[in-house]
């Protein structure tokens, strides 16, 4: 059964391109820009950790195989220690 921090986090997805991606600290992060109107973006950073899924075309992928540029869809959770990426899913 979900504890109390379970019921308060908040699934978000969107859609967009991505800006950075940081292997050098821990937990690693993934950073995506994505459009809300013609003159306004969101960038969104989350924290990727062993519980996030990666997928390219159905496949399981490494963080590592992510370029900079390349378009994603990302599923991520806001909670009071941060925000965590539940699955990033590559074209």
């Amino acid at each position: 059964m979900p504890g109390p921090a379970a019921a308060s986090e908040r699934t978000y997805r969107v859609q967009g391109q991505v800006v950075a991606v940081n292997l050098a600290q821990t937990p690693h992060m993934i950073v995506v820009k994505t459009p809300l109107s013609k003159h306004n973006d969101m960038t969104v950073g989350a924290k990727v950790t062993a519980q996030t899924r990666i997928t390219r075309k159905g496949k399981r992928i490494a963080l590592q195989a992510i370029r900079v540029g390349e378009t994603v869809r990302l599923t991520y959770v806001k909670q009071r220690d941060g925000v965590f990426a539940r699955l990033i899913q590559l074209q």
